[in-house]
């Protein structure tokens, strides 16, 4: 009998329904030793790009750690919401990138909630913080789409290439779907390969560290 394991916090905050740009992510590592109990949290990476994107508000606490309150806060302020595309994974599936991640019934273990959150929720841009073909948070929603609405959607790089400027129709309305740079530090191996990166290194050639000061210039640029 095939076991499976509950993502540990997805029912705790779902897509508000006031939110107006969602942010979605594939699922925590495991097993997770992060110290914040949210998403993003057992590598802090994503919440330091968002403080240095966001700067007229904290994420972190007197003790360089992020602080949930903080994070909520900006959250509502903003009208984000963010979600996973996992909601189960298996039970014995021990792992840290997503490649890793055992995916056998993609029914039951892709979020049941998401087709009535979005659709009750007021969003109309969805962002991605990973976009690579296999088991990346956007190519699972790609995955979702096709199961739900049987809608063929374009691959990410194919998005990025276009300006970020895609559009999907569901519910009745327009979704921007926005690829965002993983803010993990495998991904400096891809980013360099990357066009935009390319055309961007072109610009600012004397830049310190260019990999994170670019993905910061690439969060400020969709998520501002």
């Amino acid at each position: 009998m095939k076991r499976y394991n509950k993502h540990p916090w997805l029912e705790t905050f779902p897509i508000q329904s006031n939110s107006k740009k969602l942010i979605i992510g594939t699922h925590p590592p495991m097993p997770y030793r992060g110290c914040l109990q949210f998403y993003y949290g057992n590598s802090y990476e994503f919440w330091r790009f968002m403080e240095l994107t966001f700067q007229d508000f904290q994420f972190f606490n007197f003790e360089m750690k992020p602080d949930l309150e903080l994070i909520l806060n900006w959250s509502e302020n903003k009208e984000f919401s963010i979600t996973d595309m996992i909601q189960h994974t298996k039970a014995d599936n021990s792992f840290s990138v997503d490649s890793d991640i055992i995916i056998d019934d993609y029914k039951f273990q892709l979020n049941q909630f998401l087709f009535d959150w979005l659709k009750e929720s007021k969003v109309n841009k969805i962002y991605f913080t990973s976009f690579s073909e296999g088991k990346s948070a956007y190519d699972l929603f790609r995955k979702w789409v096709k199961m739900h609405f049987n809608k063929r959607l374009p691959k990410g790089r194919d998005i990025i290439n276009q300006n970020n400027n895609h559009k999907l129709k569901i519910f009745d309305r327009e979704f921007e779907l926005i690829m965002l740079y993983s803010p993990s530090p495998a991904a400096r191996r891809g980013i360099p390969r990357s066009q935009p990166y390319i055309k961007w290194l072109k610009d600012n050639p004397t830049i310190e560290n260019p990999i994170d000061e670019f993905r910061v210039y690439w969060y400020k640029k969709y998520l501002l």
